[in-house]
């Protein structure tokens, strides 16, 4: 009798432990509930249950929700003027806190890219420039301008903002396998069991990052700091100069320089007959350009030295100390669905040069026309075998990049 009394008083704890915890999560739900529909957001943000693990997910690390607050402080106002520019809801902005954390620099394991954590094919779409050495995807302010946009196309075909920014973190063809799945049904809700996981999560991760964003003090995570950089000026750079080089010579740090320019990956500016602009604390931009020449000298500290190419069509060199750095001429034969921008990314040059090289006025080509590329000399026999690559392999290749 003792032995059943006491698996009786044990089966009871069990269940009087299993109520309160059924009610505590009950009452949990209802807390962040009531919160977040207190908010009053132009994108019809509503609290449901899967977000509670994304919510818990950042209570865990309140580092990082105090990162988070320190960066949007610094780069909201950025996103909102551009999403206001197109006459969308500035919440949006919610999409790229919880996507990339804010940060500039961020890549998922996709390969998506920067601050909104924009697609390789989203960014070929609007014309957004993407190669070895620029990723215009991590210029907040250009980045936000595309993201804009194609929110107003999304929001244009799906008129739902939670449709719309699941299209967004997968694609609308994705998205639309899964209403199709779904009965051709456009409540959200109805479709989120068949939404491919980066369609799924994204919305329930926004719905977690406005709360905590909001409601951050309430949980004892203390006030941030805003993220601060020094007063900027722009300079133009149309040779290329890598960081050490501006670092060494101008006495800025290089980290700086990286934080200050994240559309550059692999913290060096390339050549471009246009030149690009290069962001420099304003104290330093006068120094800049009394010191400009002594950048162009070779340095030790510069891993990349590519050739910046005149407008010629023979191989060019240029001294690199007692070295000379030799350019060779390489073939590719246009197939069909190509585009001039893809090339370009394919052996790391720009579309300008392309043009040059083979007389090409407009931006139309025509498969089977063989291109000239001039390329370093030393990796030919890499691009040479570009030509032969199938197109599935050629896309890899895009990625890797």
């Amino acid at each position: 009798m003792r032995k059943l009394g006491f698996i009786v008083a044990v089966l009871q704890l069990l269940i009087n432990f299993t109520i309160g915890f059924s009610a505590s999560q009950k009452g949990q739900d209802e807390l962040f509930q009531g919160r977040i529909s207190a908010l009053k957001t132009g994108i019809d943000i509503n609290y449901h249950p899967t977000a509670k693990v994304y919510i818990e997910e950042y209570l865990a690390n309140p580092d990082q929700i105090r990162t988070l607050v320190s960066r949007s402080k610094y780069y909201f106002p950025i996103l909102e003027k551009s999403l206001k520019q197109k006459g969308l809801p500035v919440d949006l902005k919610y999409v790229a806190a919880a996507s990339s954390m804010l940060d500039p620099l961020f890549v998922n394991p996709s390969g998506a890219s920067g601050i909104w954590t924009m697609s390789y094919q989203v960014s070929k779409m609007y014309k957004l420039k993407v190669n070895t050495f620029v990723d215009e995807r991590r210029d907040p302010i250009r980045s936000s301008q595309i993201a804009a946009q194609h929110f107003k196309d999304l929001f244009s075909i799906y008129k739902s903002w939670s449709l719309a920014i699941a299209a967004y973190g997968c694609s609308p063809v994705q998205l639309n396998k899964a209403i199709h799945a779904a009965g051709n049904s456009l409540y959200y809700w109805d479709i989120y069991k068949v939404m491919p996981s980066n369609c799924r999560d994204l919305y329930s991760r926004v719905i977690a990052t406005v709360y905590i964003l909001n409601y951050y003090k309430e949980h004892g995570i203390k006030q941030a700091d805003p993220l601060v950089f020094p007063v900027c000026d722009t300079v133009r750079v149309n040779k290329w100069l890598s960081f050490s080089q501006i670092a060494g010579t101008m006495d800025i740090d290089t980290v700086l320089l990286r934080n200050l320019n994240p559309v550059f990956r692999k913290d060096i500016v390339p050549f471009s007959a246009q030149g690009y602009a290069l962001r420099v604390p304003a104290e330093k931009s006068g120094r800049f350009a009394m010191l400009k020449d002594s950048f162009y000298r070779p340095s030790a500290n510069l891993d990349i030295q590519p050739v910046a190419i005149e407008q010629s069509s023979e191989p060019v060199t240029q001294n690199k100390g007692e070295q000379r750095v030799r350019k060779k001429r390489v073939f590719y034969t246009v197939k069909r669905g190509d585009n001039l921008g893809d090339i370009a990314d394919w052996f790391d040059v720009d579309v300008s040069e392309l043009k040059s090289w083979n007389k090409i006025r407009g931006n139309k080509l025509t498969a089977g026309k063989r291109l000239s590329v001039f390329v370093p000399a030393t990796k030919s026999g890499y691009y040479n075998r570009i030509n032969r690559m199938s197109s599935s392999q050629k896309k890899n290749l895009k990625r890797k990049d």
